[in-house]
């Protein structure tokens, strides 16, 4: 497997243009690990309140924005477990998925789950002679 194939399994969680976390998807879970995520996939079985909707049974896109907002959540609060656990269970339930992508400012936090595009750093380009 060369360089590029690896960052194909890296899931990236951008935030206000900074990459924070990354999670590999090469690198096996914990059984005890596993097991939390699978207790958190029959705690979505009973249903879940997103955005103050009640959901009866919850379709994969929309545990993946609750996991994503406890992401957003264990990030912003700096509870790192909780943003653990997220990250893991969005890795390993869409495996697909590239980037969290989040903006966080003074309104709240916004948040976009990228399938399409692999996370690439901003490349800083200087120009000589444009200060004269």
């Amino acid at each position: 497997m060369n360089a590029q194939d690896n960052e194909h399994t890296t899931l990236h969680v951008i935030v206000n243009d900074q990459p924070l976390l990354h999670f590999d998807r090469n690198r096996p879970l914990s059984d005890k690990q596993a097991e939390y995520l699978d207790t958190l996939d029959r705690k979505f079985d009973a249903g879940i309140e997103l955005q103050g909707e009640w959901l009866e049974q919850p379709n994969l896109e929309q545990r993946a924005r609750w996991m994503a907002l406890a992401l957003m959540e264990g990030i912003l609060y700096q509870e790192d477990e909780k943003a653990a656990a997220s990250l893991a269970w969005l890795a390993t339930r869409l495996p697909d998925l590239k980037q969290v992508k989040a903006i966080v400012d003074e309104n709240g936090a916004q948040f976009d789950l990228i399938f399409d595009r692999e996370y690439q750093p901003h490349q800083v380009v200087h120009f000589d002679g444009l200060d004269s």
